[in-house]
């Protein structure tokens, strides 16, 4: 027994020496970022309870009453090992929260008032003048990933503000940071090696489309047993955390030893550290980040993508982002890297898109994500005749091509007449245009005789059958009425003049021939986006019937 304990004791001893050796070769590597080991960290050993309340939940818990938005699952973890499910929590439940000094970070609590704002709050608790306004509200946002819309703050809430040391740009006072076990420091006269700004705000954007964050201020805790933990400098190692629950580190200069690596990955399945090449491009560092999650695919796209039915809308992208269940049809975002802005969707069809489920990111070599501008343009009416009956749409078709029309009236052919035919008939439906008319019958049987003699007198014949069917009606009123028209799925293409176009809509209509245009005349409904966008880009009038 003796023996084996001697054995053992040997074993462990000559496994901590490999470890600390380990690091030792990690760090002479990489001058710029090393590990330090220090004491255990004090943000997580201290700790206070808390009882829950009827309506609340851990992670608001932790934003509200500590102000903590990142990293929120491995910290209840950590202090809160008893709870198995923290979606299932009761009112009157003990948890613990981290008993955290704010003043020692790069950012305070402020707990909102009753009548604040995020302009009074930054002008009047930080003293900030009006020149420096958008950029101290910009780094506000950053620092509350959470909150969506800045105008519904509630009293009561804590929000995270940064220091005025920071906003004085004064340097921060390292003696009263966190002590941690292992810690990765940069060192301030080396240039970081990170993705170039402009590709890590796409990152970024469309990270943020998936419902994710990515964090790239401030400092992210990673806990460790026995209290212990890693503090990682979201500016030197950006995070990405998706709703998946997955959170990958962004390790763009090797600086995340392969030791550490495993010691968190062995203590936190759903964290990822992703070594990043810089000189890549953005799509592949995208690929990287998003498949390496949980939950999410990103595949190259060779296909236009359908979005609507009616009108048929196809838009090409490069790249689609989807869940990796085929089966789970509920987020796609589509990327589209372009080279000019003449290039750009217009607004009107990524507003359609959206709405059918496909998120559209355009991003521009050189300036980033970008989209076309807002159009100001007065939202033309759909209008729609009236086809209760044949003889209805007939009217009502008629009275769009300009004619005036009387219902039951009576009809002449021949003042001598022929044959002992009686050459005057009641019609259904009877239009005049100048010199122009057209008789309408419903259901009657007409000699052929009598139809000639009526075409002979100037008067076109149209008639119809019970149940004929919307689109034969029309066809037969715009012939009686020798009005050119054709019948097909007509194609529009989006940007126009161009080889490529990135959008199409198509529909299949009546095309009339007009003295202003052409009317379309369709049989279903079309979104209201879409025909504005027909009407003020391609000039067309449709009609619905």
């Amino acid at each position: 027994m003796n023996y084996l304990r001697s054995s053992a004791f040997f074993l462990i001893l000559i496994s901590c020496i490999f470890l600390s050796a380990a690091f030792n070769i990690v760090l002479a590597k990489d001058e710029t970022a090393h590990l330090e080991f220090r004491k255990t960290a004090a943000s997580l050993s201290k700790k206070r309870p808390y009882v829950v309340k009827k309506g609340e939940w851990l992670f608001d818990i932790l934003r509200t009453q500590v102000g903590i938005t990142s990293g929120r699952y491995t910290i209840i973890k950590a202090l809160n090992p008893q709870i198995k499910d923290i979606d299932k929590i009761e009112p009157g439940d003990v948890i613990y929260l981290p008993d955290i000094d704010p003043r020692g970070e790069g950012s305070m609590n402020y707990i909102i008032k009753k009548g604040d704002s995020i302009t009074r709050i930054v002008i009047r608790h930080l003293q900030v003048n009006s020149s420096e306004l958008h950029k101290t509200i910009n780094l506000i946002k950053r620092l509350n990933p959470y909150i969506k819309n800045y105008d519904l703050i509630y009293p009561g809430h804590a929000l995270q503000l940064p220091r005025k040391e920071i906003l004085l740009g004064k340097q921060e006072d390292r003696g009263s940071e966190a002590e941690t076990l292992f810690q990765i420091k940069d060192d301030p006269k080396e240039k970081q090696a990170i993705l170039p700004a402009i590709h890590l705000a796409i990152v970024g954007h469309v990270i943020n489309r998936m419902n994710g964050t990515l964090l790239t201020a401030g400092k992210y805790y990673i806990p460790l047993p026995q209290a212990r933990q890693v503090t990682i400098a979201c500016s030197t190692i950006p995070v990405v955390e998706l709703d998946d629950g997955s959170v990958i580190f962004l390790d763009f200069a090797d600086r995340i030893p392969d030791a550490l690596n495993t010691i968190i990955k062995a203590n936190w399945k759903n964290y990822t550290f992703l070594k990043v090449n810089s000189l890549e491009g953005t799509a592949a560092i995208l690929m990287k980040i998003i498949d390496t999650s949980n939950a999410y695919a990103m595949t190259k796209s060779t296909n236009p993508l359908i979005v609507g039915e009616f009108p048929r809308t196809t838009i090409a992208v490069d790249w689609l982002i989807t869940k990796k269940n085929p089966s789970d049809k509920s987020y796609s975002q589509g990327l589209s890297f372009i080279r000019d802005i003449s290039h750009l969707l217009p607004r009107n069809l990524i507003v359609y898109a959206e709405k059918h489920g496909l998120i559209v990111t355009e991003i521009l070599d050189g300036q980033g994500v970008i989209s076309a501008p807002v159009e100001q343009y007065t939202m033309p009416q759909l209008s729609t005749l009236s086809s209760g009956t044949n003889i209805e749409l007939a009217d009502a078709l008629l009275i769009l091509l300009g004619y005036s029309t009387a219902k039951d009236s009576e009809i002449v052919a021949d003042e001598k007449g022929k044959d002992n035919f009686n050459l005057s008939m009641k019609t259904d439906l009877l239009a005049k245009k100048g010199n122009k008319n057209v008789a309408v019958f419903h259901s009657r049987k007409i000699s052929q005789q009598y139809i000639d003699n009526l075409k002979n007198s100037g008067t076109e014949v149209a008639l119809f059958e019970d149940g004929e069917p919307l689109k034969s009606v029309i066809g037969k009123i715009l012939q009686a009425a020798k009005i050119p028209f054709s019948y097909e799925t007509f194609l529009f293409s989006f940007p126009e003049k161009t080889s490529y176009p990135k959008g199409t809509i198509s529909f299949p209509a009546f095309k009339i021939a007009q003295d202003k245009g052409y009317i379309y005349l369709t049989e279903s409904d079309i979104d209201r986006d879409i025909y504005g966008l027909l009407n003020n880009k391609s000039g067309v009038t449709i009609v619905k019937y």
